[in-house]
């Protein structure tokens, strides 16, 4: 345990201030992770002399990198491209292994066995290299990238059955034709298995998981799945990252899937960061040096080689030349899975040392150069392409639903205040997106049809996948104020426009939430406080007008009459004298009133309570002054005049009838 903590630190020791570097001259960080091994490997400095120690930990980088590649690429996406992925597949890899078998067999000559091994070995692609550049780069949902990772996963699923080739073409007598196909048969087999299991299986246990409403036992049950899946993957024959893979996929139809990208990702960055470097531990600088315009010469050609073949395969599929370029200078490099089927050969007898050791100096120089080719090759296919394409249409993308909106309301947070925003907003045609960590209220929220997604809103990619760059208005509703205060900041750095509103608990988180950015801050005592007082003045008959006064004057201010601070008190010193002044109320009788169905007498109503009946309104028409024997009946609505005490008597007595107190006097 020491040992690996030992290399662990040299490790980060010494690829942090390369990639510092890096990210300064505008590199890619792959470049430095492998330079970085290279530097701290047996064959230069020789700090960690046996790369195996971290082969362990590059694996599992492996592992949770084809898993998220697994949740980016759905499956209906998959189902909906299979034909063209299988497609351009076959004939990438096709056109690469007829090519490489036809200049090798003219110009180096060699046993056709090891000439095909080889040329399966380069046919492959690094899909943790271009997968990570392009999710950085943000262009998986581009054309280009859509192509580049349906061809790289056509050569993930292939792996098998070109493992099982390795002992066939080294004539070993453990493998017959019959095996292999019988091998075959039960990889794909297991890949059914896997896959529809795992569709029974996993998201029944994220609901059951995300309804508790624990954002750390999803994240742990995510593990479980991912390792879990690996292993089952693993003892049926196939490899531990396929297994992840397929998980990732049934995932990926999940509302959690986004979430869940989120909290893998740093996982996923550390592990596949210690995978990069070990690759570059592999490159035997002495070996190079040795034969260096030789491995200089076929890294060139094999580049070459694999940028026209990635070009033709996706021009056949029906790309236009400049995205079919992008795509095959992408492929332009041979894949990790090759070091696994090169070091199976080496142990089949296939390859020699020295030859084995030439490959793995090849395949780790056309790793190295690969972040650089495809950083430039976006730039690269304007300029050579655009001058005979000028009219290409753009590049479709597949962007989430909150992307494609504009001018929209985000809501976070989907408790009983947003669920009446989203229904009003609905209503009224407003386009808007929710944002949800409940398990239990998004599946309430799906059966309603709102748009929603799993989230936590403090991220920035969640904000991102919500439209935040286009929104009009966010508000938050929910109950953890330190996750609203980053979200506030965060919201208002990548969109200064954006109107935020805020609900809060307490008031002394008012200020704390202006400072972070919100526009306006809804503290949910203020507002209870507001109600409280309202209703209080509405049973004094306090004049609507007064009482909406008093309601935006403590706004106004900040809240300061509820947080200890002094209102103007000149706006309530007449407090009294509205309480025994004069005023008009309005009622409207129902079938339960005392009144209803009666003939009442104007006068009779003014002797008991004091007040005076002006008027009646009936459908509409307006009847003054009613005669003694008018009828009263539902949906009039009566008009009452009079001091507050004689309009409260005049309101008992129309609703309950006459009491002790108002048959014996009229209010003064």
């Amino acid at each position: 345990m020491p040992q690996i903590i030992q290399d662990l630190t040299l490790l980060l020791l010494v690829s942090l201030p390369i990639n510092v570097f890096f990210h300064r001259i505008r590199l890619p960080s792959i470049m430095g992770f492998l330079i970085a091994g290279i530097l701290i490997g047996p064959h230069c400095l020789g700090w960690i002399g046996d790369p195996s120690s971290v082969e362990n930990l590059a694996e599992i980088g492996i592992i949770l990198l084809l898993f998220i590649i697994g949740l980016e690429f759905s499956i209906s996406h998959l189902f909906k491209n299979m034909v063209s992925i299988i497609s351009a597949g076959v004939l990438q890899m096709g056109l690469t292994i007829a090519a490489w078998y036809f200049l090798h067999k003219n110009f180096f000559g060699g046993p056709d066995p090891v000439i095909l091994a080889l040329a399966m070995m380069v046919a492959l692609s690094s899909t943790a290299i271009v997968f990570k550049m392009v999710t950085d780069r943000a262009e998986l949902d581009t054309l280009h990238g859509r192509t580049t990772i349906g061809i790289l996963l056509f050569q993930d699923l292939c792996v098998v059955p070109l493992m099982l080739m390795i002992p066939l073409l080294a004539h070993s007598g453990q493998t017959s034709g019959t095996d292999f196909a019988l091998a075959f048969a039960k990889a794909l087999a297991a890949v059914a298995g896997i896959f529809f299991l795992s569709r029974l299986l996993v998201p029944r246990f994220l609901s059951a998981v995300a309804r508790m409403g624990s954002k750390e036992h999803l994240t742990l049950l995510v593990i479980l799945i991912i390792l879990g899946s690996g292993w089952v993957s693993h003892q049926l024959g196939l490899s531990l990252a396929m297994g992840a893979f397929i998980a990732g996929l049934i995932i990926s139809e999940s509302e959690y899937s986004h979430q869940i990208i989120l909290d893998i990702l740093p996982l996923r960055d550390y592990f596949s960061s210690i995978f990069f470097i070990s690759i570059g531990m592999l490159l035997n600088i002495g070996n190079f040096l040795d034969h260096f315009s030789l491995i200089l010469g076929i890294t060139l050609i094999l580049v070459v080689m694999k940028v026209v073949s990635g070009f033709l395969a996706s021009v056949a599929v029906g790309n236009s030349a400049r995205i079919s370029f992008i795509v095959g200078v992408r492929l332009a490099q041979v894949g990790e899975f090759s070091l696994i089927l090169a070091g199976l050969a080496l142990t089949q007898g296939l390859l020699s040392s020295d030859h084995h050791q030439t490959f793995l100096t090849v395949a780790v120089l056309t790793m190295l150069i690969a972040p650089l080719l495809i950083q430039v090759s976006s730039p690269a296919s304007h300029i050579l392409f655009s001058r005979w394409t000028p009219g290409e249409a753009p590049e479709e993308s597949t962007q989430p639903a909150g992307q494609t909106l504009k001018g929209h309301v985000i809501i976070a947070g989907y408790d009983v205040v947003g669920r009446n925003l989203a229904r009003v907003l609905k209503e009224t045609h407003v386009p808007f997106m929710v944002v949800e960590m409940d398990g239990e209220l998004i599946k309430h929220a799906l059966t309603e049809d709102v748009p929603i997604l799993y989230g936590d809103v403090s991220h920035r990619a969640t904000l991102d996948r919500v439209g935040i760059a286009q929104a009009k208005i966010i508000v938050y509703s929910i109950p953890d104020h330190k996750a609203t205060e980053q979200s506030v900041r965060l919201a208002r750095q990548l969109n200064p426009e954006v109107f935020i509103m805020v609900r809060t608990r307490f008031s002394s988180q008012v200020d704390e939430l202006k400072k972070a950015g919100a526009d306006q801050v809804i503290p949910e005592e203020f507002e209870t406080s507001i109600e409280i007082f309202s209703r209080v003045l509405r049973e004094f008959r306090m004049p609507n007008n007064i009482i909406e006064q008093q309601v935006e004057l403590v706004r106004l201010e900040g809240y300061g009459m509820f947080r200890g601070l002094s209102l103007n008190v000149e706006s309530l010193r007449n407090f009294s004298t509205y309480l025994t002044a004069s005023l008009s109320q309005s009622y409207q009788v129902t079938d339960e009133c005392w009144s209803h169905g009666r003939q009442f007498d104007h006068r009779e109503l003014t002797r008991q309570t004091g007040a005076t009946l002006i008027a009646v309104v009936r459908d509409n028409h307006a009847q003054p002054n009613p005669p003694a024997d008018f009828c009263i009946r539902t949906g009039d609505v009566l008009i009452v005049f009079g001091r507050h005490a004689q309009v409260d008597k005049a309101m008992r007595l129309l609703r309950s009838g006459p009491d002790n107190d108002t048959a014996s006097s009229p209010a003064s």
